[in-house]
């Protein structure tokens, strides 16, 4: 091929393939900053109430405006880690999450371009719209979990309160009944039998206010348990963290619960039949488990903290 037409060639080559060489390398990414609060509103407030709106996402801590490398919002969505279960970020919208943040996360409702565009920071505007969010009137499924979660523990420890009065009325009154006829305590379990099935049957309210709060607490934790099971978040190597100690304290206090359970019903068999050394035993065994169970649960809670 002769000079003149191997220049010819290139510039045609040139005229053809460097517009669209310039146009992809100054491709960038762009985002709505509404759809993009929208989207971290559907995949992240049914359990987050900071994800309802914009004012809460941009007050979290969860994102750095102008640095999406150092915003944990973007490190969880991207390893996996959030959300815990159900639909995850579609690609674009991760991208559009991520040209939002390194924006400054602005709030005007304009289609803008990542930082690489040179498109600067608009002050945040609160109000826009977001995802599905609010769970059985709540602001969110985790806003519901931490309140079952405190008022389940605040019943228990009503319940274990009320089981402490009603344990302290059957103990004066039967060591009462015992130095009132010069009972010897190897004379205990022969004669104070009959009064112990006596004092048992009386005060029957105390028992029923004890057994009703249990329910009561109980019935509201299973609630906190489905929901913090549907939140479970994924296991992860490395130290144990947060997430892993409300998650292990979940689990001893079904065990407790479990045990708190039969030693009930094995402690009022024996009041029922009288047997003061059996009672002395199983009372202090269920009175220690009961008071284990709500302290779990407080530090449960105060472990996981927002």
């Amino acid at each position: 091929m002769k000079p003149r037409h191997q220049r010819l060639l290139a510039v045609a080559i040139a005229t053809i393939c460097l517009p669209a060489l310039a146009s992809a390398q100054g491709q960038v990414k762009t985002f709505e900053p509404s759809k993009v609060v929208a989207a971290i509103g559907t995949y992240c407030s049914a359990c987050h109430g900071w994800a309802s709106g914009y004012d809460g996402i941009i007050g979290s801590g969860k994102i750095v405006p102008g640095d999406p490398g150092a915003s944990l919002l973007i490190s969880v969505v991207e390893s996996g880690y959030m959300p815990p279960a159900g639909p995850k970020f579609k690609a674009d919208e991760l991208d559009a999450v991520r040209a939002w943040i390194a924006a400054g996360a602005p709030g005007s409702d304009v289609v803008a371009s990542d930082a690489t565009s040179g498109a600067t920071a608009v002050d945040g505007a609160p109000g826009l719209p977001v995802g599905k969010g609010g769970f059985l009137g709540f602001p969110s499924k985790a806003a519901y979990h931490r309140a079952a979660g405190w008022t389940s523990s605040g019943l228990l420890l009503a319940a274990g309160a009320v089981g402490a009065v009603r344990a302290y009325n059957l103990i004066t009154a039967g060591h009462d009944y015992r130095d009132a006829n010069g009972i010897g305590e190897d004379q205990i379990s022969a004669l104070c039998s009959s009064e112990i099935q006596s004092l048992w049957s009386d005060g029957q309210a105390l028992r029923w206010t004890h057994v009703g709060l249990l329910v009561a607490g109980e019935t509201i934790y299973l609630g906190n348990a489905i929901t913090g099971i549907q939140m479970l978040s994924p296991a992860h190597a490395g130290p144990p963290n947060r997430s892993d100690l409300h998650r292990w304290a979940f689990f001893t206090h079904a065990g407790l619960m479990a045990a708190e359970v039969v030693l009930g019903f094995l402690t009022t068999d024996a009041l029922s039949k009288g047997d003061h050394e059996l009672v002395s035993s199983l009372g202090v065994a269920h009175a220690a488990v009961g008071l284990a169970i709500p302290v779990v649960m407080i530090a449960s809670g105060v472990v996981i903290g927002q």
